[in-house]
């Protein structure tokens, strides 16, 4: 098996008011610097509204923010709700934080899954698919061609030039999160190349092993060989040799996901201000299974779980949700210097066995 690169993923979560915002965004300042020198492949930012479940509101500025901040760590949108934007900006924006950052931008795109945040910027959810599929049209247009112009249901572009062109030609590789369900996202990331990005969120890798199988096919239908095809993974981490640590990391994942699945279905509460209830939901996991089915616990066991999520799904990148539910800062950069340190040896054996 191929080792794949790994990437952080942060999505500035707040979940208690007593810690400040400031905080948040420093605290991503010392895991970015870190994750570059462990030798990381990309550092992707969140977006999301309303709650402190993610107070990133624009990945791009955050990707414009660290391009000044590192030089080879690749910056990865993780993703932006295109159905929030107008995509001329979005696309204007894509270039500039492409050549601010030499080259080093990793477009990811999804159409977005909250009820409340489509209610506030006075949008239908249910026209997302249209509006993400309408809005990377115009993208790709935008970016590739001298001059364009579009003719939609929901946008509509006289002749336009854009002036400033991304350093990544034709474009920085597109990464698309859900969306499976519409037919032509599917055949644009079998023929376009784009790259599906997946979470298993506290659920064993092997849940995900359909989607998997249902790219396979995709790609087959489309006469290609689904061997080596790009596949991005998010999933929980946290490493440590203390397993009340890994538990209390494990509580905060559950947490992470829980209010992720109320906003999704829209019976999330609020406890003060902006910060979410822990609510409980269907099909609930105890923090053991959190643990187990994702990658908080022991280097050892890391290693083995990496092994057999890279065997199950075959993914070409892994980044690390790792500081779900306020986890402390010392414990984060612990945690990712003890991966470089123990895990990151072990890889190369355990993915071969």
């Amino acid at each position: 098996m191929t080792q794949p690169t790994f990437g952080l993923f942060a999505l500035m979560q707040q979940r208690h008011a007593a810690r400040g915002n400031l905080s948040i965004f420093r605290d991503l300042d010392d895991q970015v610097a870190l994750a570059e020198d462990l030798g990381f492949e990309t550092a992707w930012f969140g977006e999301h509204h309303f709650s402190g479940y993610s107070l990133c509101p624009s990945p791009l500025m955050a990707a414009a923010y660290f391009a000044g901040r590192t030089k080879r760590i690749k910056l990865g949108t993780g993703v932006i709700v295109l159905p929030l934007y107008d995509p001329i900006r979005v696309m204007e924006e894509i270039a500039m934080v492409d050549l601010m950052s030499n080259g080093r931008l990793l477009a990811g795109f999804g159409g977005g899954y909250q009820p409340f945040e489509f209610e506030r910027f006075r949008l239908n959810l249910e026209d997302s698919a249209a509006m993400f599929m309408e809005g990377l049209d115009i993208i790709e247009a935008g970016l590739t061609q001298e001059e364009f112009s579009y003719d939609g249901s929901h946008y509509k572009i006289p002749t336009t030039r854009i002036a400033a062109k991304p350093a990544q030609q034709p474009l920085p590789p597109f990464y698309v999160a859900g969306m499976m369900g519409s037919d032509a996202v599917k055949r644009r990331v079998a023929t376009e190349g784009w790259t599906p990005f997946l979470t298993n969120s506290i659920n064993p890798y092997d849940s995900l092993a359909g989607v998997r199988a249902d790219y396979d096919a995709l790609y087959r239908e489309h006469g290609q060989d689904p061997i080596g095809k790009p596949l991005a993974l998010m999933t929980y981490f946290h490493c440590t040799e203390d397993r009340d640590l890994a538990l209390d990391a494990a509580e905060r994942a559950r947490y992470s996901s829980r209010v992720s699945l109320s906003l999704r279905l829209d019976y999330g509460e609020y406890s003060q201000g902006p910060f979410m209830k822990d609510l409980p939901m269907a099909n609930d996991r105890s923090i053991e299974e959190v643990a187990a089915n994702t990658l908080i616990g022991h280097p050892d066991e890391i290693a083995e779980r990496i092994a057999h999520a890279v065997t199950v799904l075959r993914p070409t990148h892994i980044t690390f949700h790792n500081q779900p539910g306020d986890l402390p800062q010392d414990r984060v950069l612990k945690s990712l210097e003890l991966f470089g340190k123990k895990v990151m040896p072990q890889l190369e054996s355990a993915l071969a066995a």
